[in-house]
């Protein structure tokens, strides 16, 4: 059973590096100390709730984010790790949590 599996958690591994690594440069995204100051000052959902919501919708499980400007409000970036190992990148608005 390893022996099956080992291929698709190598994969899943390789994914979700890759694209955590090009999420923490992105132009626009704030650095996450900073995320609360800038989610209280603009009533934006916070980040807990987002994940609850996607990870309930998803069946898996946030494992990277980033608060990002884009236009004149916030996105949250997130990379969800499937239950069976895929990876998934989600933009879900701040403001409203909508995809």
């Amino acid at each position: 059973m390893w022996l099956l599996l080992r291929p698709i958690m190598m994969a899943a591994a390789a994914a979700f590096v890759l694209t955590t690594s090009s999420m923490a440069g992105e132009p626009g995204c704030v650095d996450w100390g900073n995320a609360a100051s800038i989610i209280a000052q603009n009533s934006l959902q916070p980040a807990s709730a987002i994940y609850q919501m996607v990870q309930k919708r998803t069946g898996g499980k946030v494992v990277n984010q980033a608060l990002c400007k884009r236009g004149s409000g916030y996105v949250y970036k997130l990379v969800v790790l499937g239950p069976t190992g895929e990876v998934t990148n989600l933009t879900v608005d701040a403001a409203t949590g909508q995809p």
